[in-house]
C-alpha cells in the first residue's frame, strides 16, 4: 500500500458523533496526515468513531497515535470509539495489552 492509497474522511453525524473513516496502512508514513485531521475536529462532549474497517495495516505508530488520541479524548472529556478493527489492529492491540483500554464497536450505526 503506498500513501497515495491512504484516505481519512471525516463524517459529522450529529452534534454528538462524528465518524472519521481510514483507508489503507497507518503506519509511519501516514499517521502525521490522519493526525492533522484528527487535530482540527472539536469534540468536547461527543463521540468520536474511528472506523477502521478500511485500514489494511496498524503498525506501531497506529497504536502510538491510539494512545494519544485515548489520553487526549480523557483530557477534553469526550468519547473515541474504535469501529471495525481489522484482525491485523486487534492482534497487535493484545499483543500490546492495550485492548481494554478502548471501546470497540463491530460497526458505527448511521446517525
Amino acid at each position: 500500500m503506498r500513501v497515495h492509497d491512504f484516505a481519512v474522511e471525516v463524517t459529522e453525524q450529529s452534534t454528538e458523533r462524528a465518524v472519521v473513516s481510514v483507508t489503507g496502512d497507518i503506519d509511519y508514513h501516514t499517521c502525521p496526515m490522519l493526525v492533522s485531521v484528527l487535530d482540527t475536529l472539536d469534540l468536547s462532549g461527543r463521540t468520536l468513531v474511528l472506523d477502521l474497517g478500511r485500514s489494511t495495516f496498524l503498525g506501531t505508530s497506529a497504536l502510538h497515535v491510539l494512545l494519544a488520541l485515548r489520553a487526549r479524548a480523557i483530557a477534553e472529556e469526550w468519547t473515541l470509539e474504535l469501529a471495525d478493527v481489522p484482525h491485523q489492529g486487534q492482534h497487535v492491540l493484545d499483543l500490546t495489552e492495550t485492548r481494554c483500554l478502548f471501546i470497540l464497536s463491530d460497526a458505527h450505526p448511521a446517525g
